[in-house]
């Protein structure tokens, strides 16, 4: 499962975004912190493997690393 590292033009956020095996990347990719339709994936980086492509995950997870939990309820 790749995971591209992206850009939003509008908020100059960076962020990553994962891709499930088998499948292609989308047309609009959407960016998490401003919602622009405009974000792409960073020019001349490759996709970066997921942990889970090598049987690992957790704290060293690209696009886990620093995830919130969601609240309690």
């Amino acid at each position: 499962m790749p995971v591209y590292t992206l850009k939003c033009p509008d908020c100059t956020h960076e962020f990553k975004g994962m891709v499930l095996a088998y499948t292609k990347p989308p047309d609009i990719w959407v960016c998490s912190q401003c919602k622009s339709e405009r974000a792409e994936p960073l020019a001349g980086r490759e996709p970066e493997p997921h942990p889970w492509d090598d049987g690992g995950h957790g704290s060293g997870c690209l696009c886990c690393a620093g995830a919130q939990k969601p609240a309690q309820r």
